[in-house]
Formats: C-alpha cells, sequence, structure tokens
C-alpha cells in the first residue's frame, strides 16, 4: 500500500512539473504574439520569452541534474511571487473589486507554492544522489 502511495505521489509531482513547463511556454508565447509588436515592447517581450523558455528547460532539467530543477523552481517561485505583486500592485491602483483581485492573484500563489514543492523535490533528489554515489577507490 505505501508503494502505491509513493508511485502516486511521484506521478503527481512529474505531472506537476510538466504542467508547470507548460504554463511557462504557454504564457511565454502568448506574450510575444499578442498582436502588433513596437521595437520598445519587442525586446521586453524577448527578454520575458527567454526567462520562461530558460526557466522552462531548467524545470525539465531536473530528471538529469537535480541541482538545475532546484534552481529552475526557484526562478519559477520567484517569477509567481513577482507576479503576486505586480497584478495585485496593478489592479489596487485601477479598483478593480477585491473578488476579482483575489481570482488573479490566488492563482499565482498557488503556483508560487507548487514552485517551491518543485524546488523541493529537486533538492530531496541531489540530496538522495549524494547518498546513494558510491565511495571513492583509492
Amino acid at each position: 500500500m505505501i508503494n502505491n502511495i509513493l508511485k502516486i505521489e511521484k506521478i503527481g509531482k512529474i505531472l506537476l512539473r510538466f504542467g508547470m513547463i507548460a504554463y511557462f511556454l504557454f504564457i511565454g508565447t502568448l506574450n510575444f504574439n499578442n498582436g502588433f509588436v513596437e521595437d520598445g515592447d519587442l525586446v521586453q517581450k524577448a527578454v520575458l520569452l527567454l526567462l520562461v523558455v530558460g526557466t522552462s528547460i531548467l524545470l525539465l532539467l531536473h530528471f538529469k541534474i537535480p541541482k538545475l530543477g532546484a534552481i529552475g523552481g526557484g526562478v519559477s517561485a520567484l517569477l509567481f511571487l513577482v507576479t503576486v505583486f505586480y497584478l495585485g500592485y496593478l489592479e489596487l491602483r485601477e479598483s478593480v473589486p477585491f473578488s476579482m483581485i483575489f481570482l488573479h492573484i490566488i492563482k499565482d500563489l498557488l503556483l508560487f507554492f507548487a514552485a517551491l514543492i518543485l524546488t523541493g523535490e529537486s533538492l530531496k533528489e541531489m540530496i538522495r544522489e549524494k547518498i546513494t554515489k558510491p565511495f571513492p577507490v583509492r
């Protein structure tokens, strides 16, 4: 029974990781392809696209190099936390109803928590690899 529970947890974390990667790629391409691009916006959009694609790659590299997965999880958590404050500031400034502010912010807060889970999973995998590495022969 314990093995089944651990399998469910492992599958859930894999789905969460790939869902986070898909979310970043969707947001990056959506931001880059949303109509007419001015010269000043092009640089900002290119930097954002590079950031989200780079974060996606780091999250994906967890399976080969857990240290890079942990970095990707930390970067994604930071991106979601910045998004929470930025959206909150913009929507409070525009006098948006609190219920709408809550709906926009709660999604990014939940994604922030998910990114923390993925960061912890990568850190746990780093420790597991270090513990199970064979001793060097002298």
